[in-house]
């Protein structure tokens, strides 16, 4: 009987390939919209209270940037038409059964990646 896992990568993300790479995580700024855009895919990264949230950068209303919109607490506005969004789950507050994507992030050597695999959307 060999080792279980003997052969699995040490990197979390190499064998998966819906990781990306998006930014340093010296680049990241605490409590602040952080756009990227992993594959042409608008996300916006918010670091909060040290952990790492990934979540469209586009309202599910009329897809209006998130980028400029307003963070308060754990709350995204959007620019647009003031939806509002919790950026744990993507939930729109006023009927949680809409939802924004949201995405895995993961920190490996300084670096954030995204899976771009959506957790949490419509």
């Amino acid at each position: 009987m060999g080792k279980q896992g003997a052969n699995k990568p040490t990197n979390p993300i190499q064998d998966h390939s819906s990781w990306i790479f998006v930014i340093e995580e010296s680049q990241l700024r605490e409590n602040r919209l952080n756009p990227v855009f992993p594959k042409g895919l608008s996300v916006l990264l918010i670091k909060k209270s040290g952990r790492i949230y990934a979540i469209s950068g586009k309202c599910a209303h009329m897809a209006c940037s998130m980028g400029a919109g307003t963070l308060k607490d754990y709350t995204l506005q959007c620019p647009c038409h003031d939806w509002k969004y919790d950026i744990r789950t993507g939930e729109f507050l006023d009927a949680r059964e809409i939802k924004i994507p949201t995405y895995e992030s993961k920190l490996v050597d300084g670096k954030i990646f995204i899976n771009i695999e959506e957790v949490g959307s419509s």
